[in-house]
């Protein structure tokens, strides 16, 4: 799992947040997220945490926002038996 930075980015933009303002809607420390923007760090459980409660807010889709490296299926019947 990891952010999608541009998406954060953009929707920054188009809400015309600033950093800092998009940082406190994360609920997370403006630097952090300035590194995380920036590729110098990989998002943790409090950043997606914040993405999370962002979207539900918002009503944004969070796959959108988060890049899921394995998704989870949905459909059962594929799923094996042990």
């Amino acid at each position: 799992m990891r952010p999608n930075t541009k998406a954060l980015q953009d929707l920054a933009n188009e809400k015309k947040w600033s950093i800092p303002e998009l940082a406190n809607k994360l609920s997370v420390d403006y630097s952090y997220l300035y590194r995380v923007l920036n590729k110098e760090k990989n998002g943790g459980n409090k950043l997606f945490s914040g993405i999370y409660s962002l979207c539900k807010v918002e009503k944004l889709n969070i796959e959108e926002y988060i890049f899921f490296d394995n998704p989870l299926s949905v459909d059962n019947d594929t799923q094996s038996t042990a």
